[in-house]
C-alpha cells in the first residue's frame, strides 16, 4: 500500500498563488516540414518529447507510423517527431505553440508525492489523519494543518526551484533551515505539537463543542483541575431551554458521561447537576466554567484530558553540577 499525500492542489495554490504558472513544458522550435505524405510533418532535431501538446491540447502517441488526426511518434535514435494533422500545413505548426513535457496536475501531483516523503522523513513523528465528530480539523483536512501546508510548500519548492531558486529556498527554508526555526524543525523537537501528541494542552483540558443549538448562547469557557486518567468527557443538557443569569437561581442541569471498559462517553458520572455559573464538577478530577447564556436540552460538549506529558513536547531542562 503506498503512503498518504498530505495535501492538495489548492493547498500549494493557498501558499504560493502564482504556483500554476510553473508549468514544465517546453516550447518546441518552429522548423515543420512537409514529410512527402499527405498531412505528415516532421521536426527534426526536436529533443526527446514526453507528451506532445498542439496549442494546449494533448496529441495521442502511436508506434507506428501515424495516420490519424493528432497522432504522433517521436523516434529516439534520428530524433524526429512526426506529427499527423489532417487538414493541416507546416505553416500553420510553425504559427502554433508546439510543447513537450508532462500534463501540469500530473507534475503537481508528482511533486505533492515527493514531498509527502520529504514530509514524512523532516518530521520525524508518525503523522495520524484527523478524521471524526470531535477530531477533524477547522479546514477539513484530513491531516494536521501545520503538516499539509508544509507539505503544499515543499511541493511549491520542486515546481519553483528549476526557473527561481531564490524563491523557492525561502519555502524550503520555512520547512526547514540549519537554524532549526522550520515548522518541521519544531515538530521534530515538540516546540509545535500535533493533535495527537499528549501536551500540556491536554493536561489542563481540551474542550470540543459537539452538538450545540443555533440558538444557544453560553458555552464552556474555562476548564481547572488535574485529570485522574485519560479520558473524553461528555458533558450534556438535560433540561429544557433556559438561561443562565448571574445573580439569579439556575435551573439548569447537565450530565456528564465517562469511559468503561465497553467504550468512551459510556458511563454516567454526573447525574442532573445543577449549573451554576460557578466552577461545575464534570468528573476525573475536572471542573468546568459556563457563561452565562441560553442554553438548550442536548447541547453537548466533550472534554479530553490526560494526566500525562509526552516527553517529546516538554522542554529539555538543563541542570548545573558543580563542586561542594
Amino acid at each position: 500500500m503506498s503512503e498518504f499525500t498530505y495535501c492538495d492542489a489548492d493547498d500549494l495554490r493557498f501558499v504560493t498563488p502564482t504556483i500554476d504558472q510553473y508549468d514544465s513544458k517546453r516550447i518546441l522550435s518552429s522548423n515543420w516540414v512537409a514529410s512527402g505524405t499527405s498531412h505528415l510533418f516532421y521536426l527534426y532535431d526536436s529533443g526527446t518529447i514526453d507528451q506532445l501538446f498542439l496549442d494546449g491540447e494533448e496529441m495521442t502517441l502511436v508506434t507506428d507510423t501515424p495516420n490519424s488526426n493528432d497522432e504522433y511518434k517521436y523516434n529516439t535514435a534520428t530524433d524526429l517527431l512526426e506529427l499527423f494533422q489532417q487538414g493541416g500545413s507546416a505553416n500553420t505548426l510553425n504559427s502554433s505553440i508546439v510543447e513537450s513535457g508532462i500534463d501540469f496536475s500530473t507534475h503537481i501531483a508528482n511533486a505533492i508525492a515527493r514531498a509527502s516523503d520529504y514530509v514524512r522523513s523532516i518530521a520525524g513523528v508518525p503523522i495520524y489523519k484527523r478524521k471524526g465528530v470531535s477530531t477533524a480539523s477547522a479546514t477539513g483536512n484530513p491531516f494536521p494543518e501545520i503538516i499539509v501546508l508544509n507539505t503544499a510548500a515543499m511541493a511549491c519548492y520542486y515546481l519553483i526551484s528549476p526557473y527561481d531558486l531564490d524563491k523557492a529556498n525561502e519555502l524550503k527554508a520555512r520547512v526547514t533551515n540549519d537554524e532549526g526555526t522550520g515548522d518541521l524543525d519544531k515538530v521534530r523537537n515538540g516546540s509545535i505539537i500535533l493533535y495527537q501528541d499528549e501536551g500540556v494542552d491536554k493536561q489542563a483540558g481540551i474542550v470540543r463543542e459537539i452538538s450545540i443549538n443555533a440558538n444557544t448562547t453560553g458555552s464552556i469557557v474555562d476548564v481547572q483541575g488535574k485529570p485522574v486518567v485519560w479520558d473524553k468527557l461528555k458533558i450534556i443538557i438535560t433540561s429544557s431551554t433556559a438561561t443562565l443569569t448571574y445573580g439569579s437561581t439556575s435551573s439548569i442541569t447537565y450530565d456528564v458521561y465517562g469511559k468503561d471498559s465497553t467504550g468512551l462517553k459510556i458511563s454516567k458520572i454526573i447525574d442532573t447537576e445543577t449549573l451554576t455559573g460557578n466552577w461545575n464538577k464534570v468528573g476525573n478530577g475536572m471542573e468546568v466554567l459556563f457563561s452565562d447564556g441560553l442554553y438548550t436540552q442536548n447541547d453537548q460538549w466533550e472534554l479530553e484530558c490526560n494526566p500525562h506529558v509526552s516527553t517529546r513536547t516538554q522542554k529539555v531542562k538543563y541542570g548545573y553540577v558543580g563542586r561542594i
